[in-house]
């Protein structure tokens, strides 16, 4: 199980790339794809998630695509999260409103495992740095099948 995740989160950061049509819309960092790491925190289940994510920037207006993988530990299970994130950009600013729809993989210690579709809803702060790197902090909150809170921190490079 450890190979087909890591072979799949290898896979899915180095799959193809698309670049933002109308760069005076968004920051920089959101006209083509990024690719990054996040981690952080999650309620209900109780637990620390690390996984990566590609940024596919703008690909229709103000939306943008970030599909992601997060692996979560804690709480006598672990969650495979497959995601795909659309995020509205609101114009001249850093803030952001989409919502998730994924695909966890929940292995509990003692019941076996479960697979179910989860629909989340998210707001993020993006902050370019000077390096040319972005910050992202997000929140997400689960609607369906999805952990209650996610907090994550990323980081494109």
């Amino acid at each position: 199980m450890k190979r087909i995740i890591l072979l799949t989160l290898v896979l899915c950061l180095a799959a193809g790339s698309a670049t933002a049509t109308d760069t005076d819309t968004a920051p920089a960092a959101a006209t083509a794809t990024q690719y990054g790491l996040r981690g952080g925190l999650t309620l209900d289940p109780d637990q620390f998630h690390i996984g990566g994510h590609m940024d596919l920037g703008q690909i229709v207006g103000d939306m943008r695509l970030v599909p992601n993988i997060e692996v979560g530990f804690g709480n006598d299970q672990t969650v495979v999260a497959f995601n795909g994130d659309l995020i509205y950009d609101f114009r001249e600013s850093p803030w952001s409103l989409g919502g998730e729809l994924g695909l966890n993989l929940v292995d509990h210690k003692d019941r076996g495992s479960d697979t179910d579709f989860g629909l989340s809803v998210l707001g993020n702060y993006r902050l370019g740095l000077s390096s040319g790197k972005t910050l992202v902090l997000e929140a997400k909150l689960g609607l369906i099948d999805s952990p209650d809170v996610k907090l994550t921190v990323g980081w494109n490079f």
